[in-house]
């Protein structure tokens, strides 16, 4: 079946094949699971399955014979409404999944599923895009957190009390101030940065990084096959020539050419040391935690850190320095669309409010 996709299969009824947990593996080995990254294709398969599952319970079977508009109705208002809190834009792509699937069942046979029943079946709407940017003053503290990773990362106990304390064994205060400082400098996407390798930092050099009046990272591949040249600030060339003089070393293998590298010694670091996305997304969740428990106001707050939310402050900072120059924009944030650009070019609400409040 997996290598006939691209016919019509014909047939009278079988119950054997009247299954949407049968019809849904087909779909998931033929048609994603070798044109899709791994994380998308999780995700489709994940999105699949809880309209299964959901069937499932709520008749008993999985019969593709019996689906019909309503069900899939029910299901997408399940998703938003009963307890699971998906956002709308969620709940959407669940649907264009779901859309998808059934469509290819449709093609392959329409003797079980003559009619597909997620036509006309309107999207939810959407708020209006925002992005979430930090303010000045967010930024400001964010890099002086930076600054004292060190002290977090120090072990504590009695045995300590009134000398200066060891880090922890897999600690990495210079590595995770680089990342969130060239996040910040750059607008790097999570994917990107990990993808990064230490031949595209030009200089690499730690003391000429240090001299450097102008660095940058050369071709950083983003999506739709996109490469571009993106330039660092002075703090992440500090902060960069710090990691590389400190603490990559103590790291790299002999397969090593990734620019930040997991720590020596945990288990699951991979052969060539590259940091995984999955870390990057723990460091900064931890900054942001250590961050707002310094701040006595929670309006300040920035948890949950997360890339993206560094990535629209380089932007939104990049829009009003150059006056919302959407050329320079889609240049440096690897964007062919208007419609993403134009996202950075209105401030948040909270900043907007400030604007208001000056005049």
């Amino acid at each position: 079946m997996s290598k006939n996709t691209s016919r019509k299969i014909f047939g009278v009824y079988d119950p054997a094949e009247d299954s949407l947990q049968l019809w849904k593996d087909r779909y998931m080995e033929s048609e994603i699971s070798e044109d899709r990254e791994r994380d998308a294709e999780q995700k489709i398969n994940l999105h699949l399955q809880r309209f299964v599952d959901f069937f499932q319970k709520q008749f008993g079977h999985d019969k593709v014979t019996t689906v019909v508009q309503r069900n899939v109705v029910e299901w997408l208002d399940s998703l938003y409404r009963d307890g699971k809190g998906f956002a709308p834009s969620t709940v959407n792509q669940h649907q264009v999944n779901l859309s998808r699937f059934m469509n290819w069942i449709k093609y392959h046979a329409p003797h079980l599923l003559p009619v597909d029943p997620t036509k006309k079946i309107k999207v939810l709407g959407l708020p209006p895009s925002e992005p979430r940017a930090y303010n000045e003053d967010q930024v400001r503290s964010l890099k002086s957190v930076c600054d004292r990773l060190e002290r977090f990362h120090q072990l504590k106990g009695r045995k300590w009390k009134g000398m200066e304390a060891p880090l922890k064994a897999h600690a990495r205060p210079k590595r995770d101030r680089a990342i969130v400082f060239t996040l910040l400098s750059t607008g790097l996407r999570r994917e990107e940065l990990v993808m990064l390798d230490l031949e595209q930092l030009q200089p690499n050099d730690p003391e000429q990084l240090r001299l450097a009046r102008k660095a940058r990272i050369t071709r950083v591949r983003g999506k739709g096959r996109t490469e571009r040249n993106v330039f660092l600030s002075l703090d992440a060339r500090q902060a960069l020539a710090d990691y590389l003089e400190h603490e990559r070393s103590q790291d790299e293998t002999e397969d090593s050419t990734a620019l930040f590298l997991t720590a020596a010694g945990i288990p699951a670091r991979l052969p060539d040391a590259r940091l995984d996305k999955r870390s990057v997304n723990r460091i900064l969740e931890q900054i942001g935690k250590w961050h707002d428990a310094e701040q006595p106001d929670p309006e300040r707050y920035i948890s949950p850190l997360k890339p993206h939310d560094l990535r629209h402050t380089f932007a939104f900072m990049l829009a009003k320095e150059t006056g919302g120059d959407r050329f320079e924009l889609q240049r440096r944030l690897g964007h062919r669309s208007d419609k993403y650009i134009e996202i950075y070019t209105n401030p948040p609400e909270e900043i907007a409010a400030q604007y208001i409040e000056k005049l």
